[in-house]
């Protein structure tokens, strides 16, 4: 059995065609469409993150409101 096998192999080995290798493929519109989504993000991250800290400067600005009040007021 194991004799069959190994002449199994080798028949195949012997049988097998040439490799060779294949050409690169690139998609320029692909690229493009990617390096625009890309920019679009970025200038989507960075409104998101200049909202957070108007965001943040008014949750300041509301404490500090807040906490004039509260040290003005009597105990």
């Amino acid at each position: 059995m194991r004799t069959k096998i190994i002449m199994l192999f080798s028949l195949c080995l012997l049988l097998a065609g040439r490799a060779s290798a294949q050409w690169v493929v690139t998609d320029p519109t692909n690229l493009a469409q990617g390096i625009v989504n890309t920019t679009k993000q970025i200038i989507q991250t960075s409104s998101t993150a200049s909202n957070m800290l108007n965001n943040f400067q008014e949750t300041v600005k509301i404490y500090e409101q807040g906490k004039k009040y509260y040290d003005g007021a009597p105990v």
